[in-house]
């Protein structure tokens, strides 16, 4: 199985934000991006997360789904888009795959592997984040019914989230029991490798077993897609 993934573009018509984000141009590196995937023949396509950014009007924030939207039924290679917390700050869930005519994560299984699909858009409290209504840097992952999607997982599972489960990347990047997710997934002997966004700088560690990937952002760099074959 081979797959494309890449984060953090934050597309929008701005052309810089927070002073190093190129928020305008994140559209044509996604082609540049999806050009290699699907030279390479990648089965499927993962997006970790903050696919957009906020915009002075709520129109131009659902012009700019539905451009994505077009890019993404334009490619022969399904996309999955894990919604991170620039996301969820814009749109509600519903509303945001809505727009994007699909693309919602759920778990694979293919070719004696799974992979499972975290959503850490959570407060502190265990209530899932409403747009323009949460801090960025509180976030949680519920973990109820996650042992059982390990347990019933077939072969090795990969993992993929926005938010960071990876202890190198600073705390407020981290679900407040990053630590509790961590020790359940290490636990299962299942789980080989984590992929994550949201720390736009990247990173890659290893620790009980499991390699944490934590892309660099499409936003802030070129080139930073990668492709991987389970």
């Amino acid at each position: 199985m081979k797959i494309g993934i890449y984060t953090d573009p934050h597309y929008s018509s701005q052309e810089i934000t927070c002073g190093n984000r190129y928020n305008s141009k994140s559209l044509d590196k996604m082609r540049a991006a999806y050009r290699d995937f699907e030279a390479a023949g990648c089965d499927r396509i993962i997006c970790l997360g903050d696919l957009t950014d906020t915009e002075d009007t709520k129109e131009r924030e659902i012009a700019n789904m539905r451009e994505l939207a077009a890019f993404f039924a334009a490619c022969p290679i399904p996309t999955t888009v894990v919604m991170g917390n620039h996301d969820a700050y814009v749109f509600e869930p519903e509303e945001f795959y809505a727009l994007l005519g699909g693309c919602e994560p759920s778990d694979v299984v293919a070719e004696g592997k799974t992979l499972i699909f975290l959503n850490a858009n959570h407060n502190p409290d265990g209530t899932p984040y409403r747009p323009h209504a949460f801090r960025w840097d509180e976030c949680y992952l519920p973990t109820e019914g996650l042992q059982e999607r390990l347990d019933n997982a077939e072969g090795d599972v990969y993992v993929f989230l926005h938010q960071n489960l990876d202890a190198a990347c600073p705390d407020d990047h981290r679900p407040r029991n990053a630590e509790e997710v961590h020790r359940i997934l290490a636990d299962s002997g299942k789980v080989k490798a984590v992929y994550q966004g949201h720390y736009h700088w990247g990173a890659d560690t290893q620790r009980d077993g499991i390699r944490y990937v934590t892309l660099p952002a499409t936003c802030c760099y070129d080139n930073t897609h990668k492709i991987i074959e389970l």
